[in-house]
């Protein structure tokens, strides 16, 4: 259902896509075997539960659909990042801060924050690069769909040219969820498959950055050939 979701917004976009990869997260209390710590579930923030990210591109842009385990339609706050390196990453610290969000060694060189604030019924994003010397706001985000938001999917995409990266290239990425304060943490990240927070005062440490490479979009033909328009690379369980 999930993968029908993207691809219909990007045949809508009239894009091309490269075939999907599927990262899926644990999900629910951590009490209970999932990486949600207790203190942020109990007080029913699931809309910061990461269930799956599916990662995909076209021949312009990078695509990212965020599946939290909510509606979050049914909320008035939520922020969805993916942290980013495309090779050249140099920060061990982030554009947002002094968000205690540590990268735990690995560096990045993007920041895609994007939000859902407004009830949940729209998308709002920024993408912010490191140019060596610190952080510059370079852009938002190249499209946005926020008609999944009922059944729990932020789905966005930056342009490829703007990250730096092209055909045969490999990003290491995590995605996170936070909170609308300025110095909210991870609630919960991709890399992770345990809980990396206890409290919104206690600082989240990522796990080991996935990865991710960028192929060529196949044509129209290609496409239907494939028998379906996004179909998984690879899933990590």
């Amino acid at each position: 259902m999930k993968r029908a979701i993207l691809a219909g917004f990007l045949v809508a976009s009239g894009a091309s896509i490269a075939a999907a990869d599927v990262y899926a997260d644990n999900v629910g209390n951590h009490l209970a075997g999932g990486d949600l710590h207790d203190f942020f579930q109990s007080q029913g923030f699931d809309h910061l539960d990461i269930v799956q990210v599916e990662v995909t591109n076209d021949a312009t842009n990078l695509y990212f659909d965020i599946q939290l385990n909510a509606d979050i339609d049914a909320t008035n706050w939520g922020n969805y990042i993916v942290a980013l390196d495309n090779g050249s990453g140099v920060a061990s610290d982030n554009p947002w801060g002094p968000r205690p969000m540590d990268w735990n060694g690995q560096a990045i060189s993007h920041w895609i924050g994007s939000w859902a604030n407004d009830g949940g019924s729209a998308i709002g994003g920024q993408l912010w690069e490191h140019d060596g010397f610190g952080w510059n706001q370079t852009g938002g985000l190249s499209s946005a769909d926020d008609s999944q938001h009922a059944s729990g999917h932020q789905i966005f995409s930056i342009t490829l040219a703007e990250l730096g990266v092209g055909v045969g290239d490999t990003i290491l990425f995590d995605v996170m969820t936070s909170g609308g304060g300025g110095t909210d943490p991870g609630v919960d990240h991709l890399s992770r498959s345990d809980f990396t927070t206890d409290d919104w005062g206690v600082g989240s440490t990522a796990g080991a950055f996935l990865s991710y490479t960028i192929v060529p979009a196949p044509s129209g033909v290609a496409l239907l050939a494939l028998g379906g328009l996004a179909a998984t690379r690879r899933r990590r369980s």
